[in-house]
C-alpha cells in the first residue's frame, strides 16, 4: 500500500502486513516528522511507467528501516521485559530470605523446646555455638541453714540448703557466690563455689554444703547469688 507522509507528503510503498488494523507509528526518512498509520489512509495506487517504478523504488529504498524506527515504542517494550524478569526473580529471593530467617528464628527462639523434645539437637546447636539449656533459669534457694564451728583452729561456716528447678526446662546450675557482710555493711568475704552437678531437671532439687573460712568472730550477713554466665 502506499503511504504519504501528512508534513512533506513524500509517499512510501509499505507491505500491508506491517500495518495492522489498528495502526502503527511511522516515521517520514524525508523530514522526520512521526504520525499514526492506518490502513484507510492508503493512497490507491496508479499504473505507472517503468521509469516511475524506478525512481519509486529509489526513493523507498533511502532509509526505508527508519521509517518504522519508533524509538519510543520499542524501548519501552524492551524496558518492560527486562524489568519485569528481574522483578520476578528479586521478588523470589525476597521471599527464600524471608522463609530462611523465619525458619532460623524459629530454630533459634524454640531451641528450649526442641532440645527438650529431641535431646541430640543439643550436639548440633553446639556445633554453631548456641546454647540450647537454659543458664540458672528458673533456679531458687531454700531452707538455707548455716552452722559456725572451728577446725583445725580455723573458725569456718558451714552454709547448707537445696537448690529447686522452678523452671519447665532442665537448666544448667551456675557457681554460687559467697557474699559475707559485717553488721556495717561492709564485705569480709567473697567466694565462688562450684556445685558437683552441672544441671538440674525441672522441678527437681539439689541440695548442697558449702564451707566457708569465717573471717570475723562477730555478727554478719551472709549471701547467696548465682554466678552470672561470661
Amino acid at each position: 500500500m502506499l503511504i504519504k507522509c501528512p508534513k512533506c507528503h513524500s509517499v512510501y510503498d509499505v507491505p500491508d502486513t506491517l500495518i495492522p488494523e489498528e495502526g502503527r507509528s511511522l516515521r517520514c526518512a524525508e523530514c522526520g516528522e512521526i504520525w499514526s498509520a492506518h490502513k484507510k489512509d492508503a493512497l490507491k495506487k496508479k499504473k505507472s511507467s517503468s521509469g516511475d517504478i524506478q525512481k519509486m523504488f529509489e526513493r523507498v529504498s533511502k532509509e526505508t528501516e527508519n521509517l518504522f524506527d519508533s524509538p519510543e515504542i520499542k524501548t519501552v517494550e524492551k524496558i518492560r521485559v527486562v524489568n519485569v524478569t528481574r522483578y520476578k526473580h528479586t521478588i523470589n529471593i525476597i521471599l527464600v530470605l524471608i522463609v530462611m530467617a523465619c525458619l532460623a528464628a524459629a530454630l533459634y527462639y524454640m531451641r528450649y523446646d526442641i532440645v527438650r523434645l529431641v535431646p541430640e539437637a543439643e550436639k548440633l546447636y553446639d556445633k554453631i555455638e548456641i546454647s540450647s539449656i537454659p543458664y540458672g533459669s528458673g533456679l531458687e534457694f531454700k531452707d538455707i541453714t548455716t552452722k559456725e564451728f572451728t577446725e583445725d583452729n580455723i573458725a569456718k561456716i558451714e552454709i547448707s540448703g537445696s537448690i529447686i528447678n522452678t523452671g519447665q526446662y532442665q537448666t544448667k546450675i551456675p557457681p554460687v557466690k559467697v557474699d559475707i557482710y559485717d553488721k556495717s555493711g561492709n564485705l569480709l568475704l567473697n567466694t565462688t563455689h562450684y556445685l558437683p552437678f552441672p544441671r538440674l531437671e525441672s522441678g527437681y532439687r539439689l541440695l548442697f554444703n558449702i564451707v566457708v573460712t569465717n573471717p570475723t568472730p562477730y555478727g554478719k550477713s551472709i549471701y547467696l547469688t548465682f554466678k552470672d554466665n561470661l
